[in-house]
């Protein structure tokens, strides 16, 4: 008996900037992204590959929609969770240009506990906000299989979980995450730590 966690990322969305912030400029799924929500539906239903006994889900619509259209295949009601959100740093409000200008001028060290605003979260709030989430999930679902419906930073930030490095080791590089990708660890009983079977899985979306 293992424990296994497999991390999907949403589907394209329908992105608009506003002044609210990330969670309101989410406009839900578009046509290519349920599309491709539909493409790995279908990979998941044909293979099988997946035997889920939980899957949760981002509240934020494009997360829930996507696991909305997966769930009957995996046999799971999707639970929402608001700590698998996205980091909500406030690009959104204050302009992507002008965020990643803000990034890029701090300092490395001084990265992780900027706030760029005091309704946002710092890097390492974020960081701090999955990994306690995932700790939780594991340890409700020892020698089982769940399946998470996020987003590109939370599955950066599990990889951080999962290798016990902090995040801000990724400034150099970070994991892939493409739209509706499938990355699969597994706990190694033996040597009690966790192995990255596969990353950035989208082989159901080349027809596309």
């Amino acid at each position: 008996m293992v424990t296994s966690v497999y991390l999907i990322r949403h589907g394209d969305y329908d992105h608009r900037p506003s002044a609210l912030g990330d969670s309101a400029s989410d406009f839900g799924l578009t046509d290519l992204g349920r599309r491709q929500v539909l493409a790995l539906r279908d990979r998941l239903e044909h293979s099988g590959e997946i035997q889920a006994e939980a899957l949760y889900c981002s509240t934020l619509p494009r997360a829930r929609q996507t696991a909305d259209l997966i769930g009957p295949i995996l046999g799971q009601r999707p639970v929402e969770m608001p700590e698998l959100r996205e980091w909500q740093n406030g690009n959104d409000a204050i302009g992507l240009e002008k965020f990643m200008a803000t990034w890029h001028a701090l300092p490395v060290g001084h990265r992780p506990k900027h706030r760029f605003g005091p309704s946002f979260e710092s890097a390492a709030e974020f960081g701090l906000r999955v990994r306690l989430k995932l700790a939780t999930l594991i340890a409700a679902h020892q020698d089982q299989t769940i399946v998470l419906v996020v987003h590109g930073g939370v599955i950066e930030a599990a990889f951080s979980y999962f290798v016990s490095v902090d995040r801000s080791h990724f400034e150099g590089s970070y994991p892939a995450a493409g739209q509706t990708s499938l990355t699969l660890w597994r706990e190694c009983a033996q040597r009690k730590q966790w192995v990255q079977e596969y990353a950035n899985d989208t082989h159901h979306l080349r027809e596309l």
